[in-house]
């Protein structure tokens, strides 16, 4: 699940920057914290439909939240992952303002209580 979570956030970002346009910026957003709750099980040939968003911002790390859900309609994954921005020399650096706008603001869903 943490892969699919990766590749979902991947293809957000590429609707922006692409991979080499990232790579060449010589600054980096590095994973610091991942925390997943499973909340149901999903089986070979279900279709999943992941919703990736920003819920906010500090100075040198933001926190994306993504939730997947399967055709049903279920939350299989609810998933929140904490950045920090660093330099190409590795040290923590603030968010450029134009990493702000990458990711759409996270939006609380009403199929919660799906």
């Amino acid at each position: 699940m943490l892969t699919l979570l990766e590749r979902a956030r991947w293809s957000t970002l590429e609707r922006h920057m692409s991979y080499e346009e990232y790579m060449r910026t010589s600054l980096w957003a590095v994973v610091r914290k991942v925390e997943a709750s499973y909340q149901a099980q999903t089986h070979p040939g279900d279709d999943l439909s992941i919703r990736t968003g920003l819920t906010s911002v500090g100075n040198t790390s933001f926190i994306v939240r993504q939730e997947v859900r399967n055709q049903r309609g279920a939350v299989v994954c609810d998933a929140s992952i904490v950045y920090v921005t660093v330099s190409a020399d590795g040290k923590p650096i603030p968010v450029p303002d134009q990493w702000r706008t990458l990711f759409a603001q996270w939006e609380d869903d009403d199929q919660s209580g799906v």
